[in-house]
C-alpha cells in the first residue's frame, strides 16, 4: 500500500488522486500522490502501488509554487477550471504541473504543499527520550558543557569581572594597563 511511511514521512498531510502533466507530450495523467510533513511528495501510478514512480523533496529542492491563474502556460484537462492548476518549480529548472479535480480539492493540495515546504522542524515524539542510548546522553552533556565554557570565556574576556560588556574598539587611556 502506498500509505506506508518512511523515516522522513512521519505525518501524511494529503493523499489522493490528482492530474499530473507529463513533460514529453504534455498529456494529463491521473496519478496517486502523497504529501508528507517531512517534505516528501511521492507519485504512484495507482493507489495500490507499493513503490513510488517519483519522489520530490519539497524542503530542499522546491523553489516556488504557482497556483491557479498564475499558471499562464498551462491548459487544464477537459471540464476542469484554471483555478485548479498548480505548478511546482524545483532547482535545476525542473517543473511539475498538477491539476486537482475541483477548487476545494485544489485548496487542500495547496495547504498540504505549502505546509510540507515550510522550514518548521518536525515535533519530537514524547517517547524518544526513553529510547535514548548512553552515547546520546554523553553527547548532549558535552554540548551543554561546551556552551557553558564558551559563555564563561566570553564573560571573562569581554566583560571582565564586573560583567560589563566593553567594546574592543575604544582606545585605552595612556598609562592604564587594565581593561577598565
Amino acid at each position: 500500500m502506498s500509505l506506508t511511511t518512511g523515516a522522513d514521512d512521519v505525518v501524511l498531510l494529503k493523499a489522493g488522486f490528482i492530474h499530473r502533466q507529463k513533460t514529453l507530450f504534455k498529456r494529463w495523467r491521473k496519478v496517486w500522490m502523497v504529501v508528507s510533513l517531512g517534505g516528501n511528495l511521492k507519485c504512484f501510478s495507482s493507489k495500490k502501488s507499493s513503490s513510488p514512480q517519483k519522489v520530490w523533496n519539497l524542503k530542499k529542492d522546491l523553489v516556488m509554487i504557482k497556483f491557479g491563474k498564475q499558471c499562464r502556460s498551462l491548459l487544464p484537462p477537459a471540464d476542469i477550471g484554471t483555478d485548479c492548476l498548480m505548478e511546482l518549480h524545483f532547482t535545476g529548472g525542473r517543473k511539475l504541473s498538477l491539476c486537482a479535480k475541483d477548487v476545494d480539492s485544489a485548496s487542500l493540495w495547496k495547504q498540504a504543499l505549502t505546509r510540507a515546504q515550510s522550514d518548521r522542524e518536525l515535533p519530537t515524539p514524547k517517547y524518544s527520550r526513553k529510547n535514548r542510548t548512553k552515547e546520546d546522553e554523553l553527547k548532549e552533556e558535552s554540548q551543554k558543557q561546551n556552551r557553558r565554557q564558551n559563555k564563561f570565556w566570553y564573560r571573562l574576556f569581554c566583560c571582565g569581572s564586573k560583567n560589563e560588556i566593553k567594546s574592543f574598539a575604544t582606545p585605552r587611556k595612556p598609562g592604564n594597563a587594565s581593561w577598565t
